[in-house]
């Protein structure tokens, strides 16, 4: 367990969000994310658009967004990853949480609240997606989707580079969400469409039904943009 120092601030905030999770409970949300698989040390089954009203009251703080992913709750974990900007967390910091990534609906968060901003290394979401460590991957994944949607090609230039090794994640189910979404994002950008569409027909014809699938929603998706 990580001790941190005593900041009384940070520690009268961190009282007032428990409190307000805690009044927020929904058990019957908390038991469908354990029978979805997922595994957390305390689940509130707080929905995230609470989560969201809730961090959008609170400060950009490192010191406050460490000791919440330490506390290793589901909310407090997804709280963390929408407080702190990625220049104040640093590599180490967010190699640190990466390390902790157990679930998908994490992996998805840290992706889109953290990773997706143009300040986070392209090198270290490269580094996540090969480093075999399935969350890592998966919020690799979610992040290079949301920065193509939200800066476009600036997002993610480089995601041509990847296509060969994306394929062979998508032969197996577990990545298809992810891959499809970072796919769809790339053929929303004029400058990738055309590199992108090829991909996605040669994927929709291959024998493997999960890269099937995948070519043939990418397919759909970029055709619909042309």
């Amino acid at each position: 367990m990580k001790f941190f120092p005593v900041e009384p601030e940070i520690d009268r905030q961190i009282e007032l969000l428990m409190r307000q999770i805690r009044k927020l409970k929904d058990g019957e949300t908390a038991e469908l994310i354990e029978k979805s698989g997922a595994r957390y040390r305390v689940n509130y089954g707080v929905s995230i658009v609470y989560l969201r009203q809730m961090a959008a009251d609170m400060p950009k703080s490192a010191g406050l967004a460490h000791r919440l992913w330490a506390r290793q709750i589901r909310e407090t974990m997804i709280l963390a990853t929408m407080v702190v900007a990625f220049e104040d967390l640093g590599n180490d910091g967010v190699r640190e949480w990466g390390e902790m990534l157990n679930t998908i609906e994490l992996s998805e968060q840290l992706g889109r609240n953290l990773l997706s901003g143009l300040d986070v290394p392209q090198e270290l979401l490269v580094d996540w997606l090969k480093s075999g460590h399935f969350y890592r991957q998966y919020a690799a994944l979610m992040a290079i989707g949301w920065r193509l949607r939200m800066h476009q090609v600036a997002g993610f230039p480089g995601i041509h580079d990847l296509l060969t090794y994306l394929k062979q994640l998508a032969c197996e189910p577990r990545y298809l969400r992810a891959i499809t979404f970072a796919l769809k994002m790339a053929g929303r950008q004029t400058a990738l469409q055309q590199k992108i569409l090829e991909n996605a027909r040669e994927w929709k014809a291959s024998e493997n039904p999960y890269v099937s699938e995948i070519g043939m929603d990418v397919v759909f998706e970029v055709e619909t943009f042309l």
